[in-house]
């Protein structure tokens, strides 16, 4: 009785406290006067947006090995029995009385411990989070558990069932969890103040395809926002979106390896800008956003006439050093290619034939930068299955490769404006094999050669396409011709599925990209940066070679991707 009667005080001097204007980051209590013991009131959303009370008990004051002081507490009350801490509560306030009855915050809900039913965790002191200096007590014992943080997944949303499936598996070989996310209901809940126990989302990108993660808003101090109580990916300066977030439910201890509650959420409205990324908090200032790079995507299914036009909107990081190492437009703009390319379906079928260019936008450049290519191949239908269709494989794959070139530079600090790509889609394999080739068998050298191919259409009649061959002016005698593809093989929707997984790996894990052009050295000018990423669109079309000469471009058809080799022979007589 005597707790809850407590609880109940606490309660009542806490809501005078929110009643304040939400600039009043409220009293703090420093871990010095926090002990074991203490019955306190912890903040959180566990549905929409309304902010719920829960019991927190302080159990006593630890050392975490690598992150410094931590109080271990105790949760209970209606709003986490079912659940205990979640992914997701991490930042929720913790409230205590002071010796006045005052309500002052001694910190956030940071980290798990593992415990089965999630009731006991850590918790940041509050000064930590603030960036004051912090002196636990000599009792306070070394924590031989190592925390986990309670950061929500790295939530996904708009992608089909095989697009995410791909981006699950690159997060788990990245050690992040990816879970979708739902579409928040912006228009159905009014944008929310981020005051203490309030939560929050930090977001890559926001529109078509949103990533980020949720979490709950510790204190605030004007307009500056502390929250999580942990490090988001750890980078220290940031630019990344700060938004209002809503959450659908608390899902409780999932079938999944870790077994950890989560909350069910979506960012809603940008408020403003995520600034910092420290060890113990994401801080956040109210007002302005970051700079963003939008990322239109439109495909057009050729069979039906549907159009379908996304756009997406990417966190711009250029400007404070591209903290991850690449920018999250490689993330997220191969992942809006792949979801247009799947979504214009309605539904994919195994045999495909497709096109898309991809246009990049550089403020150093007056203009655009483009590669345009086709896609003809198959792979598993329908988007259930545990890989993106053919063409939004290798649309993707090929959109990582071109985006790649931009980050490898390193003569100067480019600005991504804009990243456009259309793409076309149709069912079936537009393709055909070569099966012989006529022409004249006496010619002169220069003389320009009339040939008929004989090709075979994929599982239908055949055609005879005319082209013109020129005779170099050197041949002389019997001369042997040989036309054929110029594209080689990519090893299949297999091989573009291993380097889409892997370019997403990286992205996830933070790291450096690695050198996506075949090899080769990063681009040394804006000429050279130019041709390499035209250069990741390739020819298609048939050549021709006389004898050891350099191969010609000799015919392209637009709608038919033709494979194979003709060989002909000639008499070339004397001038």
């Amino acid at each position: 009785m005597r707790w809850r009667y407590s609880l109940l005080v606490l309660c009542g001097a806490f809501a005078l406290l929110t009643g304040r204007a939400a600039a009043d980051g409220g009293p703090i209590m420093p871990l010095s006067e926090v002990h074991a013991g203490m019955d306190c009131t912890g903040l959180t959303v566990v549905q929409g947006t309304t902010i719920s009370q829960f019991g927190v008990h302080v159990i006593d004051l630890v050392q975490d090995p690598a992150e410094g002081p931590r109080i271990l507490v105790s949760v209970s009350g209606p709003a986490v029995d079912a659940t205990g801490v979640a992914e997701g509560m991490s930042g929720s306030p913790i409230y205590c009385a002071d010796g006045m009855g005052t309500p002052r915050n001694i910190g956030a809900i940071s980290e798990g411990i593992g415990e089965y039913g999630n009731r006991v965790a850590l918790a940041t002191p509050i000064e930590q989070m603030l960036g004051e200096p912090v002196t636990p007590p000599l009792s306070a014992p070394r924590f031989s558990i190592r925390g986990r943080p309670l950061l929500g997944p790295l939530a996904v949303g708009g992608l089909s069932p095989s697009v995410l499936t791909m981006l699950e598996r690159a997060g788990r070989r990245a050690g992040r969890i990816v879970t979708a996310a739902p579409s928040a209901p912006t228009a159905s809940f009014p944008v929310q103040q981020l005051v203490p126990g309030a939560s929050v989302a930090t977001q890559y990108s926001t529109g078509a395809v949103p990533v980020g993660a949720i979490g709950t808003v510790t204190y605030r101090d004007g307009q500056t926002v502390y929250a999580f109580g942990h490090a988001l990916d750890g980078a220290g300066r940031r630019s990344l979106l700060l938004e209002d977030a809503y959450v659908y439910y608390v899902v409780s201890n999932p079938n999944v390896a870790d077994n950890t509650s989560y909350k069910l959420g979506a960012g809603g409205h940008t408020v403003g800008t995520l600034t910092s990324d420290t060890p113990n908090a994401v801080i956040g200032e109210v007002g302005a956003a970051p700079t963003l790079v939008p990322i239109d995507v439109t495909a057009r299914d050729l069979d039906t006439g549907t159009t379908l036009t996304q756009h997406t909107d990417v966190a711009d990081e250029t400007d404070v050093g591209q903290p991850l190492g690449s920018s999250l437009v490689d993330l997220v703009a191969p992942l809006a290619v792949a979801q247009a390319a799947t979504q214009v379906y309605n539904g994919p079928t195994a045999s495909e034939s497709g096109h898309m260019c991809l246009t990049v936008t550089l403020r150093e450049l007056d203009k655009p930068l483009q590669f345009c290519n086709r896609y003809v191949s198959t792979g598993v239908a329908g988007e259930g299955a545990e890989v993106p269709p053919a063409l939004a494989l290798s649309a993707s794959v090929d959109a990582t490769t071109a985006l790649g070139l931009v980050d490898q530079v390193q003569f100067a600090s480019l600005h991504v404006t804009r990243v456009a790509a259309q793409i076309t889609a149709q069912r079936g394999l537009h393709q055909a094999t070569i099966l012989d080739a006529r022409a004249p068998k006496h010619v002169r050298p220069g003389e320009r050669v009339s040939v008929r191919l004989r090709v075979q259409l994929y599982r239908s009649g055949q055609r005879t396409i005319p082209l013109t061959l020129r005779v170099p002016s050197s041949a002389r005698g019997r001369t042997i011709a040989r036309i054929e593809s110029a594209a080689s093989s990519t090893g299949g929707p297999s091989a573009a599925a291993s380097a889409l997984s892997a370019a997403l790996t990286t992205a996830l894990s933070g790291t450096s990209p690695s050198d996506s052009s075949g090899g080769g050295s990063p681009p040394v000018s804006l000429g050279a940066l130019r041709k390499a990423f035209a250069g990741v669109g390739v020819y298609d079309g048939l050549v021709a070679r006389f004898g050891g000469a350099e191969s010609r471009h000799a015919y392209r058809d637009p709608n038919l991707l033709i494979t194979g080799t003709a060989r002909l022979v000639f008499q070339v007589a004397k001038r």
